[in-house]
């Protein structure tokens, strides 16, 4: 594939995921991988892309005061861990297996965001003292797993589970790419060993992942509603996911 098209890609990708608390290795793994990477080499490029763009719209979002850092920390303590054990068994597991089970997550998660038929379940008052520290801690870890696991930084489970717990929608998205920053740079450095990447190219797409994310984190704040982030981060999700099953079959 022609070089400037993936580092244009990659642009608007992280413009995109930006405004949604995501870095993008979403999306980023089945990309790299379909335009010829080796698997692995397309698990740790997209990380590290994961972590400059969720890295450059956390400055954004810290500036503005978007991040709930008493959430974000313990959450960020318990992914960190969960991605270096889930890119230890990822070795281990298939990952078509995986694939197709967080593509069904991704599509009940997507219908949810535009729908909200079970907005009942979000959770109008946040959680507070032990219980919600003991949730973040939690899911904190199990999402790092999978997320190292499968070479994503953890966003699509994140924004949701902030929801529910009572956050609002542009808080849950800026605080998500937040802990993504560290998730994601944790399942960089587990997979970093078998990386062997054509540097200029991963010099260009890490400028433009920086860039991209730039845009979106100020158009987040800025100019986006809160009702067509939630639509736009169900939508994305939908179809990643339908084009994760379709490869598969």
């Amino acid at each position: 594939m022609d070089p400037f098209f993936i580092v244009l890609a990659v642009l608007l990708i992280s413009s995109i995921f930006s405004m949604l608390g995501l870095g993008g290795a979403i999306f980023y793994v089945p990309f790299f991988y379909w335009t010829g990477m080796e698997l692995v080499a397309a698990i740790t490029t997209a990380l590290l892309l994961n972590t400059v763009s969720s890295g450059s719209a956390a400055v954004t979002y810290l500036r503005k005061n978007m991040v709930d850092l008493q959430t974000a920390l313990p959450f960020v303590i318990g992914s960190m861990t969960g991605a270096q054990i889930g890119a230890y068994f990822s070795r281990y597991t298939p990952v078509d297996t995986l694939l197709f089970a967080f593509s069904i997550l991704m599509t009940i998660v997507g219908l949810e965001m535009i729908f909200s038929r079970a907005v009942k379940f979000y959770s109008k008052d946040e959680l507070q003292g032990r219980r919600k520290i003991t949730v973040i801690l939690i899911s904190g870890m199990v999402i790092g797993i999978i997320s190292g696991m499968l070479g994503i930084g953890g966003g699509s489970l994140i924004v949701p589970l902030l929801l529910i717990i009572g956050f609002k929608i542009k808080r849950a998205a800026a605080t998500s790419g937040f802990i993504v920053f560290f998730t994601s740079i944790s399942g960089f450095i587990a997979h970093f060993s078998n990386w062997e990447p054509d540097y200029t190219l991963v010099f260009y797409i890490v400028l433009a992942s920086f860039t991209g994310a730039q845009i979106g984190s100020h158009l987040m704040y800025n100019k986006v509603k809160a009702e067509s982030l939630r639509k736009a981060f169900g939508a994305i999700l939908l179809i990643i996911a339908f084009r994760i099953i379709s490869t598969m079959l």
